[in-house]
């Protein structure tokens, strides 16, 4: 892997993958819904939309992927809390007209009254549809609380009242904020000439971006949450079950740490379901987590029937206490799982899709290359000590949020909390 780093501050991380015929280029920058404004809410979303409405080369959104398709590229945007990224997936013959084409959409998308007005229109609906999902509604109220008055807590589809005032120079004035030098990445995987690529970043992005002589500033990412506090909340909604998160904030994507909570979660899920196997009621556990440049968390997601979902958090979190956090985790369940992790991993580095977008996210929020080598050489000394320090750290039964949705529920946070001394 070989890392560039321009003049201006744009970043160009190439990774040479010889004898695929499949390879990947993968525009990155940095923003995403963090770096929205409270009246912008949505706006990342609605602007990764646009950018493939078309181009002032492909004035339409059929003529920019038919032209896309002439050439086998896969065109893929993507906005998260973090990054917005266009992916280009292709042949590696046609990796040239990959990084042309993804500089086109960068510098010359439209922005068309048209084009805005019909994303517009298909966003506003996505967010009324979103608005009765269960799960929609959790992560709401999960991330508000969890990532209070932070741009972590920004919906990523936005509101109807926000969406609704976008137009596709807000998404234009938006992009002008966010693609800046210090905070574009370009990704290259397959199997290419590193050499090649270089001067290829160069022509079709440096060289344009020098033409402007503004101080760029790079965005920066939330900061870690501290002296976080936790409590029980939730909404009425009539449902055949109730659904509960029960989460703890956790290590962030900087921390290697990371990777045991991934080789864990099997291991977690055997022990609660081992903990409530008596229980006469149904329910269905699992378990997710999320990693952000600075923060991160661990969710517990649970479906239970909705006359016993009150007795099922306090049994469940006796769980956690009782047997997920005082039974320690054995070598030979840590070492079992930590042998599958790693054939998960070595088979997603082998993806160059994956690859790439792994890539630049690791240098964004870690100001460091990717190494397979080395990221394997941290997985590989972990051990069950290590897991059980980490559970003992993250399962802080004071930081730990309690979210419903369905039959009203009394949830005593204190008196829950007060259960696990």
């Amino acid at each position: 892997m070989a890392l560039n780093v321009f003049s201006n501050g744009l970043r160009l991380v190439c990774t040479e993958k010889r004898e695929k015929k499949i390879a990947c280029v993968v525009l990155h920058i940095a923003g995403g819904t963090q770096s929205e404004k409270n009246y912008q809410s949505g706006i990342s979303d609605y602007l990764t939309k646009i950018m493939l409405m078309g181009t002032k080369i492909h004035p339409s959104a059929d003529s920019l992927l038919s032209y896309a398709k002439m050439n086998g590229i896969v065109l893929t945007p993507h906005n998260s809390k973090e990054n917005i990224t266009i992916s280009a997936l292709c042949p590696k013959e046609s990796v040239d007209v990959a990084i042309s084409l993804l500089s086109e959409i960068a510098f010359e998308t439209s922005f068309s009254l048209e084009a805005g007005d019909k994303v517009r229109k298909a966003q506003l609906a996505q967010v009324e549809m979103l608005s009765e999902s269960p799960s929609y509604i959790m992560n709401r109220l999960l991330t508000s609380t969890l990532y209070s008055r932070t741009g972590l807590a920004n919906p990523k589809q936005g509101t109807s009242i926000t969406v609704s005032r976008f137009r596709a120079l807000d998404a234009k004035d938006f992009l002008e904020k966010v693609f800046t030098p210090r905070n574009t990445i370009i990704s290259v995987v397959g199997d290419v000439n590193q050499d090649h690529i270089y001067e290829l970043v160069k022509k079709y992005f440096f060289d344009r971006m020098k033409e402007d002589e503004k101080e760029y500033k790079k965005l920066k990412y939330v900061s870690h949450v501290d002296d976080f506090r936790g409590t029980a909340k939730g909404r009425i909604k009539r449902l055949n079950q109730t659904r509960i998160k029960i989460a703890f904030p956790a290590v962030s994507y900087k921390d290697k740490e990371k990777y045991i909570l991934e080789i864990i979660k099997p291991i977690l899920l055997k022990k609660i379901k081992l903990s409530l196997a008596n229980a006469n009621y149904y329910f269905e556990t699992k378990v997710s987590t999320k990693y952000y440049a600075n923060n991160g968390n661990i969710v517990f997601d649970i479906v239970a029937d909705y006359e016993e979902a009150e007795e099922h958090v306090h049994n469940f979190v006796k769980s956690l206490k009782n047997d997920v956090k005082l039974r320690e985790i054995t070598s030979e369940e840590f070492e079992t799982e930590k042998k599958v992790f790693i054939t998960n991993l070595i088979n997603m580095y082998d993806n160059v899709l994956e690859s790439a977008l792994l890539s630049a996210k690791t240098l964004a929020l870690t100001k460091q290359t990717f190494s397979e080598s080395s990221e394997r050489l941290k997985i590989e000394v972990l051990t069950n000590k290590d897991a059980n320090k980490l559970l003992n750290k993250i399962l802080d039964f004071e930081q730990m949020v309690v979210i419903y949705l369905g039959h009203d529920i009394d949830i005593d946070f204190d008196k829950l909390v007060s259960e696990t001394k």
